[in-house]
């Protein structure tokens, strides 16, 4: 959580954090200002809150935050830019040099953010020649500090992921009813214009609805059919058009829009009818699904939830990762990731989670299980969002039907 990024950057011999501003969004940013909607550079000593440094326009902005907000100006870039006209690296130079100078930052000093990948090592390179009786930039560890604090989620941000997840799953909801309300003839879906119903109609139904609760598709949704939906990251053909008896994943995670903590879910329909070796399949992921949530435990190792997934897949006749990695036939990935201001977090669910990897309270994770067969055109997932409270009970963040079938009148 974030209470335990001073003991973190205690443990890590890290005396500040800074995450430059820049017009990305940035989750880093978001992290530590709370969510507030400027371009602000986020500065936070060991020990310290975070301080936020932005530009006249962005002031109020920034306030929002809560923390302590300087306007650039402060640190006298007016002054320098009328000293040094054009010569920004002048200006960059001696504005960065206030910044730690008036704030006292000194010391080891850890970067994060997000940003253009030259200009960001440009930067870092400028920092270690022009500050180095300042300053020493360290390397964090592979699992950041960042990524320690933020998989135990507080009060509030259960909240919003809580607000995240029944907007989302209404968009699911009414998405499916609106499916409903088509009809067929000769096994392919209509518009009541008389052109079949594609895809790329489906996604802009689904951005519409996002928009109306205020949700965005800033990763670009998943909608496949058929041999498409077999291939897991397959977002589907905008052009084609759906067809009765087919199968279609639907993989939604959206986030509000501009920025904020991400849902995932994932439904799988068959439009009319399904085909009884997809009835079939489908009620074994929704299995492999309810045992996951059933045996889901504070304290156990991550990798067994995946184990147990694949166990029940091997016994039905189905591969998996555990005895054939890499395999694009039956269930080929993890069981699922956490979630918060990014929509993969940790922890991850794997055949390849270190034995330290524990369930925690505090965790938001998803849970989706799934067969694929690209072959035999077909592919099916089942996917909610789920958190785990201090009392160790996992509660479901999603709200949806697991229906298969989504009747469509056919006029053939």
């Amino acid at each position: 959580m974030k209470s335990d990024l001073d003991r973190l950057m205690t443990e890590r011999n890290i005396d500040a954090l800074i995450i430059p501003g820049t017009e990305e969004p940035n989750p880093y940013r978001d992290y530590l200002a709370n969510g507030i909607h400027a371009h602000a550079t986020v500065i936070k000593k060991r020990g310290s809150e975070a301080v936020l440094i932005a530009n006249g326009m962005e002031l109020d902005e920034a306030a929002k935050s809560g923390l302590k907000v300087y306007n650039m100006t402060d640190f006298g870039l007016a002054e320098l830019m009328q000293k040094y006209k054009s010569d920004q690296q002048a200006i960059g130079r001696e504005y960065w040099r206030n910044i730690l100078t008036q704030l006292d930052i000194k010391g080891r000093v850890a970067f994060y953010g997000v940003g253009d990948v030259m200009g960001t090592w440009k930067m870092l390179k400028r920092f270690e020649r022009d500050y180095a009786d300042l300053i020493e930039i360290v390397e964090d560890e592979d699992t950041s500090i960042f990524a320690l604090a933020r998989r135990g989620k507080d009060a509030d941000e259960i909240a919003k992921l809580r607000d995240s997840g029944e907007r989302s799953s209404k968009v699911m909801t009414e998405t499916r009813e609106w499916l409903a309300g088509h009809k067929a003839n000769n096994n392919v879906v209509y518009k009541a214009d008389g052109k079949p119903l594609t895809i790329g109609d489906v996604k802009h139904f689904v951005r519409l609805k996002l928009m109306e609760y205020g949700l965005e598709d800033s990763g670009g949704m998943i909608f496949a059919q058929g041999r498409d939906s077999a291939l897991p990251h397959s977002r589907g053909e905008e052009d084609q058009p759906l067809e009765l008896g087919k199968t279609l994943v639907f993989d939604l995670f959206p986030r509000p829009i501009g920025g904020g903590y991400y849902h995932d879910m994932t439904r799988t329909w068959s439009l009319g009818y399904a085909t009884p070796e997809v009835e079939e399949a489908h009620r074994l992921v929704m299995y492999a699904f309810t045992q996951s949530l059933e045996s889901l435990t504070v304290g156990q190792r991550t990798r067994e939830l995946q184990e147990l997934v694949c166990d029940i897949f091997e016994e039905r006749g189905h591969p998996t990762p555990k005895t054939k990695p890499g395999g694009s036939e039956g269930y080929t990935h993890s069981l699922g990731h956490g979630i918060g201001l990014d929509v993969h977090e940790a922890p991850g669910i794997s055949n390849y989670s270190p034995d330290d990897r524990v369930f925690e309270k505090g965790d938001v994770i998803t849970i989706e299980p799934g067969l694929y067969y690209p072959d035999k055109g077909w592919g099916i997932r089942i996917e909610d969002s789920v958190y785990i409270d201090e009392s160790g009970t996992a509660h479901n963040l999603t709200d949806c039907t697991y229906d298969l079938v989504i009747p469509i009148q056919n006029q053939n």
